[in-house]
């Protein structure tokens, strides 16, 4: 968990003690006096006696005052310092829940290709893809691919993710985007790239993306697109087909996603929060501040997720971490969990205009966990 900034309390100096500095007045005094009367040419005169005294009250009060002039100097220095301390928190929190918007996108599965396959996937009225025997092991894969060589698959994979792309997507024109995140095997990309400039002649993609990694990219696209223009754009996407292999608990599975981020859309989120257990962070308190970043009190009705040892803890603190597992309609999915479990909470954002909250692995962290809410929504 990424932590707020902190900063050492500011020394401040002591109030003058008001007793001390009295005994030290009545002691200046005495001495002042007595030697003041103990001059030879003081004999007969109280005069000198008296300035004795006068440059004892003088030395002392002089001292009094620079000593409370310290003091109210240390009190002003330590209340603008704790100003600049509140601002930079203040900016640290403004950068930490700084939102983006999904445009538009798209998510392939076993179980579905648009969303309202996914809408049904949610609301349970779709039952799980059937599994396929492949090498000896159950696998699950999208029935509009029928070649078997895994690699061969996931370039299938980036050009479908184009066509279906090009065919559910309303706008004709599509604007080139100022970055490019892909998960995913260089392959993959070459395959999407080379789709891409068929579907969308005036759109060069480079020929290297950023890789995705999770909640560090999503920290980049935020930052990235708070300086951006209205109309600018970040792609992110991926693809992924696992291979079948003899002795794992679950089957194996295929994906792929691809969303356009930017200033407007159906949806809003944040970078996220992370848990490590490395770090030692604390799964409750992680959790506790999804929710204070996106200035929420309550956890969401709804959260995404694939099944986790240890998240049973949260049903507790009210987040529903049961309804919607995805583990019996994608199988075993690699690095695209994230993917995949946000597109879902974008798309039930979007449809029920409520916030949903997705919880994924994350390549730098134990987890990752987030929430998607509705253009505009503040609860």
């Amino acid at each position: 968990m990424r932590s707020v900034p902190d900063y050492p309390a500011y020394k401040t100096a002591r109030p003058p003690g008001t007793a001390r500095w009295l005994l030290a007045t009545s002691l200046l005094i005495l001495f002042g006096g007595g030697a003041g009367g103990l001059l030879p040419s003081a004999e007969g005169k109280s005069s000198l006696v008296a300035a004795g005294i006068l440059v004892a009250l003088l030395l002392s009060g002089t001292g009094w005052l620079v000593r409370f002039l310290y003091y109210r100097v240390s009190m002003h220095n330590a209340a603008f310092y704790y100003q600049l301390v509140a601002y930079e928190q203040q900016q640290w929190w403004a950068a930490h829940r700084q939102p983006f918007w999904l445009k538009e996108g798209l998510l392939l599965g076993p179980a579905g290709t648009r969303s309202v396959d996914w809408l049904r996937v949610l609301n349970r009225e779709q039952r799980p893809p059937g599994e396929k025997k492949e090498g000896g092991s159950s696998v699950f894969r999208l029935p509009q691919i029928s070649v078997m060589d895994p690699t061969a698959r996931e370039r299938r994979l980036a050009e479908l993710l184009v066509i279906e792309w090009q065919k559910q997507r309303s706008e004709k024109i599509l604007t080139p985007p100022r970055r490019c995140y892909w998960l995913g095997a260089d392959i993959t990309w070459q395959a999407f790239r080379a789709q891409m400039a068929i579907a969308f002649p005036d759109t060069v993609l480079p020929a290297r993306p950023e890789p995705w990694q999770g909640e560090a990219s999503l920290t980049e696209i935020a930052g990235e697109l708070a300086g951006a223009k209205p109309d600018d754009t970040i792609l992110i996407g991926g693809c992924q087909v696992i291979a079948a292999q003899s002795g794992t608990e679950r089957p194996v599975g295929e994906s792929a996603a691809l969303w356009l981020a930017g200033l407007n859309g159906p949806v809003q989120l944040t970078r996220g929060e992370t848990f490590s257990q490395e770090q030692g962070d604390l799964l409750l308190t992680v959790f506790a501040r999804a929710l204070e970043q996106n200035e929420m009190q309550d956890p969401p009705e709804a959260c995404t997720l694939f099944s986790r040892p240890g998240l049973e803890v949260l049903a507790g603190t009210g987040w529903d971490v049961s309804q919607h597992l995805q583990d019996a309609n994608w199988g075993e999915v690699g690095d695209m969990e994230t993917l995949i479990v946000l597109s879902l909470a974008a798309i039930y954002a979007a449809h029920h205009q409520q916030p949903c909250g997705w919880i994924a692995r994350d390549p730098m962290n134990t987890l990752a966990t987030g929430i998607v809410k509705p253009d505009g929504q503040r609860q």
